[in-house]
């Protein structure tokens, strides 16, 4: 039997809501929806990666915190206002009691002790103990033929690179083209994909035995310890402190030292001139006419200032004990509770021809920088409460226990006080 002959068939007419599918996405269906956008939120305030000020939020913290500037001000009104005034004063022809040089002397002494203290104490607060940054990563094996290399990127590398951050056109989820964004954001993706291309390759092979916390679920370094106030991971981590509200590590050890330095001075201060004034108005005075006090309640506040001198500055020497061993030792509380034990790193200059150097654990804490002068030895950076510990690019690695090759490539090295996101945070910021 003969078969009919249909019809040719018509091509199907491909209309707007049915797109056919492209090789890179399925089938479109109607407008697509814009493209998500990824946002941080940063607090003004907080101990997050991204947050614009180290602060711990902590209620407990902050009220010791609180406590103590209200202690070291009681302790300048006692002294100035109770204290030195009946002892070291004289009354002028107009019948007005004026201080002594001496009175002054001594009054301006123990303010500035007391100043000290405070700063050291609100830059131990508020300085990034040495929180570990999102972006930190193992440090590379030594490698002496690697060394003795140039620092050009190789052939292959800068061709991945170049491949990689070519221009090609983006797609949505729904396969079709993205729409053209601004040139600043644009270019900072594709310096971004360079980067991750480039960081990719492998250059050097990293250390063996990396760890991730379980809690902040990114690395470890050696030397880091979880705090679970802080919530972050902290190099070289001595203890969580609520006096200062913050916990004591590589990058606020020095000024915590401090604090507890000032606060002793002050209290020894104190308490010296006090038992220099109960001896005197005890044994010594001959002219009974002469009062001690202006007002016999004045003996409530001097007693106060004396149980806060005697309370805080037995407290602040045995602290001074305790830091000092650990300083020198280079072991933490935390290190010896683990059975831990971390050598001293050489802090020689691999660019100078001259021999390997060991440093003290003073150094580590202090830094080796003074100003533009590279010193080991005592400077006078080391009393100020404004002065940073910082230490030279070829050992900075080495001492906070991690890199970021990020930051390594693009050859921004410098550090700006941010142990924690330090260029990349500033770039996005202004980039933003």
């Amino acid at each position: 039997m003969q078969r009919k002959n249909k019809p040719a068939s018509k091509p199907p007419q491909i209309t707007k809501d049915h797109a056919p599918p492209t090789p890179l996405g399925p089938p479109v269906t109607g407008n697509p929806p814009p493209a998500a956008i990824a946002t941080v939120y940063r607090r003004k305030c907080g101990t997050g990666p991204f947050d614009e000020n180290w602060l711990n939020l902590d209620c407990c913290g902050l009220f010791c915190a609180a406590m103590t500037y209200g202690l070291h001000l009681y302790g300048c009104w006692a002294f100035c206002a109770v204290l030195i005034p009946p002892w070291m004063s004289y009354k002028g022809v107009d019948g007005i009691r004026r201080l002594t040089i001496f009175g002054k002397l001594n009054c301006l002494i123990f303010v500035a002790i007391a100043i000290a203290a405070i700063l050291s104490h609100f830059k131990a607060m508020t300085t990034d103990p040495g929180a570990v940054p999102p972006d930190a990563s193992p440090l590379p094996e030594p490698d002496e033929e690697t060394d003795k290399k140039t620092d050009s990127v190789p052939n292959d590398v800068e061709n991945a690179t170049n491949e990689t951050s070519a221009p090609s056109p983006l797609y949505t989820a729904h396969g079709n083209p993205a729409v053209p964004v601004a040139g600043a954001v644009a270019g900072a993706v594709a310096g971004a994909v360079g980067m991750m291309a480039t960081s990719a390759m492998p250059l050097k092979p990293t250390r063996t035995g990396k760890k991730i916390c379980r809690r902040c679920n990114a690395f470890k370094p050696r030397r880091a310890h979880h705090c679970s106030i802080c919530r972050r991971c902290i190099i070289k981590m001595d203890h969580h402190c609520p006096w200062v509200n913050n916990c004591v590590g590589i990058g606020n050890h020095k000024f915590f030292l401090l604090f507890i330095f000032y606060t002793f001075l002050s209290c020894s201060y104190s308490s010296s001139l006090l038992f220099l004034r109960f001896l005197q108005c005890v044994f010594f005075n001959t002219n009974s006419q002469v009062s001690c006090l202006d007002d016999p309640t004045q003996i409530i506040y001097l007693l106060g200032l004396m149980v806060e001198a005697m309370l805080f500055g037995l407290f602040t020497s045995c602290m001074m004990v305790d830091q000092w061993d650990v300083v020198t030792s280079n072991i933490t509380h935390i290190d010896r509770l683990k059975n831990e034990n971390h050598a001293l790193l050489t802090f020689d200059d691999p660019s100078q021809d001259r021999p390997s150097e060991r440093p003290t654990g003073v150094n580590e804490v202090f830094g080796l920088e003074c100003g533009k002068k590279k010193t080991r030895n005592f400077h006078l950076e080391w009393l100020s409460p404004f002065a940073m510990a910082s230490f030279p690019p070829h050992i900075r690695d080495e001492i906070m226990g991690f890199c970021r090759p990020c930051i390594n490539l693009c050859g921004k090295n410098e550090d700006d006080g941010d142990l924690e996101l330090g260029v990349v945070k500033k770039d996005l910021t202004e980039t933003l």
